[in-house]
């Protein structure tokens, strides 16, 4: 998995050099939230701070005032808070990468330095579980949907800074043996995370 990252991440920052502006960023997540669910009932927990990195190749459409482009993120592995579901132990290390479609505007003419962005995409997961469930005999984990709000500023010289919150949606699908029969079962997990962001911009928006 590893080596996919760094391969996608080299494929993504030389297509931007040939074609457009490159955005590369890092982060701080000061808070995130993760909430696992089923049948009814849910449980949350507080996710540990810690990294993400990401970038976005991007193209002017409309003057300076709107781009459009692709991206990655690459959440450092993170851990959320030991809590209990139906009676089970969860110890969870995660991080996703989502790869996604971003589209980034200036609207206001007087300040152009302020810029807002939308990421729309898909995540990819990995998952480091403990659980503490004798019976289960087989555990899938499955990507979902993403979507990222940011807004941030432009300063000289390439460099910008933003502020991001973002959703993080996937699940797990178990079987499990129980009372002489085998059952399956579907947690649906959402994880929210407020990221602030320095970045520095590579090469300039093309038409």
């Amino acid at each position: 998995m590893k080596k996919l990252v760094l391969v996608i991440a080299a494929v993504v920052f030389m297509a931007a050099a040939a074609l457009a502006e490159f955005n590369l960023r890092t982060s701080i997540d000061v808070s995130g939230d993760y909430e696992a669910s089923t049948g009814g009932n849910s449980v949350s927990s507080d996710v540990n701070t810690s990294f993400t990195l990401s970038g976005e190749y991007m193209r002017c459409v409309a003057g300076q005032y709107l781009k459009l482009g692709g991206g990655f993120e690459v959440l450092m592995p993170r851990t959320y808070e030991r809590d209990t579901y139906h009676g089970y132990k969860f110890d969870d290390v995660f991080w996703y990468m989502p790869l996604y479609f971003s589209a980034q505007t200036n609207p206001l003419k007087p300040v152009p330095e302020l810029f807002f962005r939308l990421n729309l995409g898909y995540n990819l997961i990995y998952f480091d579980t403990n659980w503490d469930i004798g019976s289960v005999r087989s555990i899938r984990y499955n990507g979902g949907f993403y979507y990222a709000l940011a807004a941030g500023w432009e300063f000289p010289f390439g460099l910008f800074a933003d502020v991001t919150y973002a959703v993080y949606n996937s699940s797990v699908k178990y079987s499990y043996w129980y009372s002489s029969s085998w059952y399956r079962e579907t947690i649906d997990i959402t994880y929210t995370r407020i990221g602030i962001g320095v970045g520095y911009k590579f090469g300039r928006p093309r038409k």
